[in-house]
């Protein structure tokens, strides 16, 4: 068997699509698993440019290509639309493309291998049933956890923050965990009651900023039928003591009012509570962990916070760190969020990588709640399938600009005269600015322009030569 033979064979056998082209895009081989995946004969791949499936819109980027453009290896979500494979239907997968360099440093082919995204997931299964141990087990055997979890979590800080959890999930201690509002603290405080040994009780949780002192008492407490005016009949039972046996969780402790503070102190002190309107103590056992996004230290200066019972809840301090110090963490979170709200509308998006890589720069404020509604923000209101960056823009542009876009997106390079200066194409067309997105930008500015001295739609569709119909349309497109 001649040595191509071998190789050709070597590639039909393994799992994963393997193609290759040349530097113009051109298929010069086809594994049997990449034909079996496009549902096409092998002949007729390999009669095709790559260039063609997407200027027909039967897919939605060309990874190789962009892997030859930028020299380097080049790893994105690649959409394949039914109207490629025919009649199979939609479906996304991952593409990892590296160019090959001749003697001259020159690209010469790109080398693309694809793996659907279940593929991937089975595989990461079975090497979590095998029974062989690594070096790597310990640190191993803690990210299944976190992924059998449902925690999303790949910076360092993050990962520092599950491996405390876990350690001391077992512990009866008290845990303050503290971090700016929207970064997570009740995804540590769940995953912390998940992983101790009162997992199969209750977890209970009260926002105490959610509610007034006196219906917070009874929340936290219960009460006796007939207590006070408008008490059910029946009575209720409290958090505190509904959590027998679980965890409590309070949210926000640092709203918690002082004449409740001294309350909540005695029960953690004493281990009893007793119902509003009843004389009778009940014995309790919860675990408390307890949440505040500002500084109790800094309240219990000012007299707005009881030290004793600073001192009581803070055992073990766990610092949920901010989103813009583990940026490591906001792609996986963005995809994450990506997959739950498009199976949620019944839709197929993806992010484009310009996109992801703006997202990357921004320092979200907000933390991890502001991006899961930037997400859900851009799958609802989006066009198209692949989130572009103008997107964004329009997505914005009725609040806060949440990625910075105008700092980060300047297609027009605006003169005091009003014309556009040519500056800055050159390093448009490095970075791969779409000739159709810069069309677009220039539309969204101008009737933005032309909507600051006409207020009415006709006016505005008469000022620019058009119908009310079609400003309409485009004050919807661009979310002016």
């Amino acid at each position: 068997m001649h040595s191509s033979e071998f190789y050709e064979n070597l590639l039909d056998n393994i799992q994963s699509a393997v193609y290759v082209l040349d530097s113009e895009g051109n298929y010069v081989f086809v594994n049997s698993a990449y034909v079996q995946m496009l549902n096409m004969s092998k002949s007729e791949i390999l009669s095709y440019n790559v260039r063609y499936f997407l200027e027909t819109n039967q897919i939605n980027v060309i990874v190789a290509l962009k892997a030859c453009k930028e020299r380097r290896r080049v790893a994105m979500f690649q959409d394949v639309f039914d109207t490629l494979r025919r009649g199979r239907g939609d479906f996304r997968h991952l593409v990892v493309a590296t160019p090959v360099f001749d003697e001259t440093g020159e690209v010469k082919h790109i080398v693309a291998i694809s793996r659907q995204l279940e593929s991937i997931n089975d595989d990461y299964n079975e090497a979590s049933r095998s029974s062989e141990v690594s070096q790597f087990a310990a640190k191993a055997e803690f990210d299944i956890k976190m992924v059998d979890s449902s925690i999303i979590a790949e910076s360092e800080p993050m990962l520092e923050v599950f491996r405390l959890a876990s350690n001391i999930a077992n512990a009866d201690s008290a845990v303050l965990i503290y971090g700016e509002s929207g970064t997570g603290k009740e995804v540590v405080a769940q995953y912390i009651h998940a992983e101790s040994d009162r997992k199969s009780k209750s977890f209970s949780v009260i926002n105490c900023a959610a509610l007034p002192e006196n219906l917070l008492e009874a929340e936290l407490f219960g009460y006796e039928k007939g207590a006070f005016t408008g008490a059910s009949s029946t009575g209720k039972l409290g958090l505190l003591e509904s959590a027998d046996g679980g965890t409590l969780f309070l949210d926000e402790i640092n709203s918690l009012p002082l004449g409740m503070q001294g309350k909540l102190l005695r029960a953690l002190e004493t281990k009893t509570i007793q119902r509003i309107g009843s004389t009778k103590t009940r014995k309790v056992d919860f675990r408390l962990l307890v949440a505040t996004n500002e500084k109790l230290e800094k309240l219990v200066i000012e007299k707005n916070f009881r030290a004793d019972l600073y001192y009581r809840i803070n055992v073990i301090p766990i610092h949920v760190p901010p989103l813009r110090e583990r940026p490591e963490d906001i792609i996986p979170l963005t995809n994450h969020f990506l997959n739950v709200f498009c199976k949620k509308s019944n839709k197929n998006k993806t992010f484009s990588h310009q996109t992801l890589e703006n997202m990357k720069k921004y320092n979200w404020p907000g933390n991890v709640r502001e991006l899961k509604n930037f997400v859900e923000r851009s799958v609802v209101m989006s066009y198209g399938n692949t989130i572009e960056t103008l997107d964004i823009e329009a997505i914005a542009s009725s609040g806060p600009d949440p990625i910075g876009m105008q700092a980060r997106l300047p297609l027009i390079n605006e003169n005091p005269q009003g014309g556009f200066g040519g500056a800055r194409f050159d390093k448009m067309m490095e970075q791969g600015v779409r000739l159709e997105d810069y069309i677009a930008e220039c539309e969204r500015r101008y009737l933005k322009a032309a909507m600051e001295k006409h207020k009415t739609t006709y006016a505005l569709a008469e000022a620019l030569g058009t119908s009310q119909t079609s400003i309409m349309r485009r004050k919807k497109k661009f979310g002016l």
